[in-house]
């Protein structure tokens, strides 16, 4: 049993959150960029980019926002997200998997 979620961790599930974490720094560095005016917001790809980010990230971020609010415009739920998604995958996970008996 402890053969099956080994597998489903290695090959689902530490793919699935390696990826979200990505588009999670994409979400921020270009959430960065169009503040600084660097990318122009009203560019239909970078608006269809954004939103799609936007849609995936925002999900998670909602009920995070709701225990840390954001503090002077920095938005504390993403940096928790940065911060779990390595956490979970490289550590808590497994070791939840190793405790099951064989």
């Amino acid at each position: 049993m402890r053969d099956l979620f080994w597998a489903l961790h290695s090959y689902f599930l530490s793919p699935v959150l390696t990826i979200f974490f990505f588009g999670l720094l994409a979400y921020v560095i270009l959430g960065w960029l169009m503040i600084g005016g660097v990318v122009d917001n009203r560019n239909p790809t970078v608006r269809s980019i954004y939103g799609f980010l936007f849609s995936i990230i925002e999900p998670v971020a909602r009920p995070i926002r709701r225990f840390i609010p954001p503090i002077g415009g920095l938005d504390l739920s993403i940096l928790v997200i940065a911060l779990a998604i390595p956490f979970l995958r490289d550590w808590l996970i497994p070791r939840i998997i190793l405790a099951i008996p064989v």
